[in-house]
This record gives C-alpha cells, structure tokens and sequence, in this order.
C-alpha cells in the first residue's frame, strides 16, 4: 500500500497511544493530522519531533474537541480544503476517571465519560463519513478497550462508554459496507506507559502481570500496528470487526 498517497486523521493524538500512532502513519509515509484539545505548545512540540523522528514533514495538526460537533465539522472542513480528501479517521480521543458508581459519587465525571467517549466518537464520524461515503472509499477505526469487553470494577462509565463504541462499530459497519467504508475498533489491554497503566499500584500490576499470556504489558507501538494493519487495503474484507491486542488476557 502506497502510504504517501493517504490521509490519516488521529482525534486525542497529544496523549501516548495516539502520539505513536501518528507517528508511526507518518513513518510510513502518510500525511497525518493530529487532533488535539487543549495545549497547542505540547501539539506543536509533538508534531516537530515527529517531523524531525520520521523525516516526514507532511504531519499537521487541527484543534478537534471531540465534544464541540461544530468545531469538529469545521477542523475537518480545513482538512478537506487542504487535502481534498479524508482516507482514514482514528477516533482515539476519550476520557476514564476510577470510582464505583454508588450515591456518594456525584455523576457529572460519568456524564462526561459517555459524553466524550460516544458522542465524540459519532461527531467526528459525522463531520468526516460523507466525504468518505461520497468518495466510496475509507476506513475509520475506533479505539476501545477490553473495558467495553468484560468490565471492569471502578470502571463503570468507561466500561460502558467503551461497549457503546464496540456497538456502534459494528452498526455503522452494515449501514456503510455498500459505500465500500470500513468500521473497525481495536481494544487495547494493559499497554505500558500510558495513563491508565500509571494509575495502577505496583502490587495489582505484578498481579496482572501474571495474568497476561504472553507475561508482559503491551506496547504502544502494538496498537499502531493493529490500526494501521485495519486502515489498510491489507484488511479490505474486514468491517465491524474488534481487534483485541492485549497479550492473551483475555
């Protein structure tokens, strides 16, 4: 697959597994546009390393809140005008805060969690898909989690939030399969250096450690490589489809 001639958009690729997403498309020679919310200085630091790491200087960047479906319509309104056109959308940007949902909680972290992780992930399917659709070509990926798989305790909202990306991963695989636009997700387990790894004590680590087949946490390179296996023409008969990379655990 001819890399230089596709366009990749990452939506959260200021954060770890985004980051190496972008900068393994770009690696490969795609032109690639890193979504990001909040610091412009941390976006443009990433994306010259990226530049300077690759030799690729096709790497960009739009501020894409994920839960402003205007300001989305908008970011990606510029990347067609730039590019002419949208090959792949990673929708990797999402939030998880830990807490059991019992009374004393309040629910304004939930309401967020469900807000940013499917409702972001439906506006920015919505701002990109008729361009694919029209172009009957595309591939959008979905980043879940073995979360939206089995569940997990403390973990409620984001459990939840990411079964709705699985569900509506496979929905939206039916209602775009004749316009020839592919819906996958790819559900990540335990993978080092990343946020929700750095929350956990040493102690349930080692524990989970030994739960893992393959004895060892995952990299963030892992999950590049799935997404990039399931945006390109290497996947082309495969839809609505959950690829777990998680070392055997589950």
């Amino acid at each position: 697959m001819k890399w230089n001639d596709e366009v990749v958009v990452i939506t959260g690729a200021n954060k770890s597994i985004g980051k190496g997403m972008a900068s393994h498309f770009a690696s490969l020679g795609a032109s690639v546009v890193l979504g990001y919310r909040s610091s412009i200085e941390e976006i443009e630091r990433i994306v010259r390393e990226i530049r300077e790491e690759t030799g690729n200087h096709n790497v960009s960047y739009e501020k894409m809140d994920v839960n402003d479906s205007g300001a989305i319509e908008e970011a990606v309104g510029r990347i067609i005008k730039r590019y002419k056109k949208i090959d792949v959308l990673v929708n990797n940007a999402g939030v998880s805060y830990g807490g059991a949902l019992i009374p004393s909680n309040p629910l304004d972290k939930w309401e967020e969690i469900i807000q940013t992780n499917i409702m972001g992930t439906i506006n920015c399917i919505h701002a990109v898909s008729l361009h694919m659709l029209t172009a009957q070509k595309g591939s959008i990926i979905n980043i879940a989690s073995l979360a939206g798989l089995v569940g997990m305790e403390r973990l409620s909202a984001y459990s939840a939030s990411k079964a709705g990306v699985i569900g509506l991963t496979r929905s939206l695989a039916k209602e775009y399969a004749r316009f020839q636009v592919r819906v996958n997700a790819v559900a990540p387990g335990y993978i080092e250096n990343t946020g929700m790894v750095d929350r956990i004590p040493e102690d349930q680590m080692n524990a989970f450690h030994k739960k893992i087949a393959m004895g060892h946490l995952g990299e963030v390179n892992d999950i590049a490589e799935a997404v990039s296996f399931l945006a390109s023409s290497k996947s082309k008969y495969i839809t609505g489809q959950t690829l777990v990379v998680d070392g055997g655990l589950m």
